[in-house]
């Protein structure tokens, strides 16, 4: 006797083939459902300290300006996020210690309060 799937599976299995007509697309959702199901991920205080090096004071605050659903910003607060996301993150922060170490370079050479004209807007 065969055991049947729960429906939910069933109805999972039927989406996941749905949404992928050719065959390598059943490829790369395998591969994306084994990067966000069994890669390790950041952990809740590691996305922490990332959206707070990016100027945001909670991974809530930063979905929002991103404009990302809510129920991602809880998700992220109970279970971290990605590897592929926490690289996409420390490029960011990246970015934007360059652009601050720009702005710095820049109010040296032109005394000229670039910074505080650019913190005022959020960039830096």
């Amino acid at each position: 006797m065969q055991s049947e799937k729960p429906p939910r599976v069933s109805s999972l299995i039927n989406k996941v083939l749905a949404n992928a007509p050719q065959p390598n697309d059943i490829r790369l959702l395998a591969q994306r459902l084994h990067d966000h199901a069994l890669e390790p991920r950041s952990t809740p205080e590691e996305t922490q300290a990332l959206v707070t090096d990016l100027g945001y004071r909670n991974i809530a605050a930063f979905c929002e300006a991103a404009g990302l659903p809510s129920h991602l910003a809880d998700r992220w607060q109970r279970f971290g996020i990605s590897g592929e996301m926490r690289q996409v993150l420390l490029l960011l922060a990246a970015q934007r210690r360059a652009m601050v170490e720009a702005v710095r370079e820049f109010e040296t050479i032109t005394h000229v309060g670039l910074d505080d004209f650019m913190r005022e807007r959020g960039l830096i």
